[in-house]
């Protein structure tokens, strides 16, 4: 809700950035119905779906490479943890009029469903998406049930 409110740059707003974000956590999204909505500036975003066998997350990280990212799955919960370093963009003669690309550590997490068999996960990296593919167990998988003749 409060982190919906305009940002700007600079060390003022920066500790207006942190009182917007503790305002978040403490009154959550009023007036969100969307539980699925992500906090303002959020990095990367990510998309989160499900097939019959598979639960798929896909994190947009354009820039980045294997080296950067970290994922684990921990207690039902996938962890995406990097880093964006921009030190080649950082400084300008005149400086930064507006700066809207992310820096530094970011963490995502996305909490699974309990059909997700947390030892079958695979992950792919290619044109900025990082593909994740998180393997239901087998018991939990649907399947067709044969019906016998009387």
């Amino acid at each position: 809700m409060f982190g919906q409110l305009t940002r700007f740059d600079g060390p003022l707003f920066n500790d207006l950035g942190r009182v917007l974000r503790l305002m978040d956590e403490a009154f959550g999204d009023v007036g969100h119905n969307d539980l699925r909505s992500t906090p303002w500036g959020a990095f990367p975003g990510i998309n989160v779906g499900e097939t019959e066998d598979a639960v798929r997350v896909y994190a947009f990280v354009p820039g980045l490479s294997n080296a950067d990212i970290e994922l684990s799955v921990e207690d039902g919960t996938l962890f995406i943890h990097g880093r964006r370093d921009l030190s080649d963009h950082t400084e300008t003669a005149s400086g930064w009029y507006r700066r809207e690309r992310f820096r530094g550590e970011f963490t995502r997490a996305v909490r699974l469903p309990e059909t997700v068999d947390p030892d079958q996960v695979e992950a792919q990296l290619a044109n900025g998406v990082l593909s994740i593919q998180l393997r239901k167990r087998e018991e939990m998988r649907p399947r067709k049930i044969e019906i016998q003749a009387a």
